[in-house]
C-alpha cells in the first residue's frame, strides 16, 4: 500500500508493501504532524518559533528540542560549520529535523513489525528492505525536471539531495552568510538518512569541494550538478 500526504510544507510519500489497512499510515503521518507542530518556524504557535521569539527561555524547552540541538551541534563540528542551525541571529534547526523526522518514522513503522518500506520527504527517501526488494529511486535533472540524471537501486539505504532548482536561492553557506550558488544539486547516498540529509545540505553550501567532503565520509558518495555533471 502506498499513501501521500502534504506535510512539513511538502509532499510525504509512504509505501509499506505489506501493510493490509490504514492503521500505520495514519499513525505515520500523525507522528510528522506533530514534529511539524514542534518545530515549524512557521506555526506562531510552535515551540521553535516560541523560542526564536525569546518567549521559552532553553531551560524549559522540551527534551526532544533539547535533544535536536545537541545533535545539530555535533553536525556543526562534523561539517566545520558548513552546517548550522544558527543565521542572522535566529535559531532554525530545519535543516536537520526532515532528515530526524524520516528515521523517527521509520522507527515506528519498524516497532509496528513492518521491515520492508520507503518513506519519502521532499525528496529526501529512506529505503528498507526486509527481503529481496530492491526499492528504484530516481535523481531528478535538475536542468530539466521531466529527466531522471540517474536511477539508484537501493534495498537498505538513504537518499538527500539539497537544490536550489526548486525553492530558489535558499540555502545559506554560514561562512560568507550569502546564498549557496555554485551548484544546481547534489545528492548523498549512504546508510543513515539523518547524516545523508545534513551532508547534503553542508555539501551543498561548500560547492564543488562538498563532493570530496561527501566521499570521506565512510559509506556515503554524492552526486552533484552545477554546469556539467561533476
Amino acid at each position: 500500500m502506498r499513501r501521500n500526504q502534504i506535510i512539513m510544507g511538502t509532499g510525504v510519500s509512504l509505501d509499506i508493501p505489506e501493510a493490509k489497512n490504514e492503521v500505520i499510515f495514519s499513525d505515520v503521518f500523525e507522528l510528522l504532524r506533530q514534529i511539524d507542530a514542534r518545530f515549524s518556524p512557521y506555526k506562531k504557535d510552535s515551540e521553535l518559533s516560541g523560542y526564536q521569539r525569546g518567549e521559552i527561555i532553553q531551560k524549559n524547552l522540551s527534551l526532544q528540542m533539547k535533544a535536536v540541538m545537541a545533535a545539530c551541534k555535533k553536525f556543526e563540528k562534523l561539517t566545520n560549520g558548513y552546517f548550522s542551525a544558527n543565521f542572522a541571529g535566529k535559531y532554525d534547526p530545519t535543516g536537520y529535523v526532515k532528515g530526524w523526522a524520516i528515521a523517527e518514522a521509520g522507527k515506528l513503522i519498524e516497532k509496528q513489525g513492518y521491515k520492508t518500506y520507503c518513506i519519502g520527504i521532499g525528496g529526501d527517501i529512506l529505503a528498507r528492505s526486509g527481503g529481496s526488494k530492491e526499492w528504484q529511486i530516481g535523481i531528478q535533472d535538475p536542468k530539466d525536471k521531466t529527466k531522471i540524471l540517474n536511477k539508484l537501486s537501493i534495498s537498505n539505504g538513504a537518499v538527500a539531495t539539497s537544490g536550489n532548482y526548486e525553492r530558489g536561492l535558499h540555502i545559506i553557506n554560514p561562512k560568507t552568510s550569502k546564498p549557496a550558488n555554485e551548484l544546481l544539486s547534489l545528492t548523498v547516498i549512504g546508510p543513515d538518512i539523518i547524516k545523508a540529509d545534513v551532508l547534503a545540505t553542508a555539501a551543498f553550501a561548500m560547492g564543488k569541494a562538498g563532493v570530496k567532503f561527501v566521499d570521506r565520509q565512510k559509506g556515503y558518495k554524492a552526486l552533484a550538478v552545477a554546469r556539467e555533471i561533476i
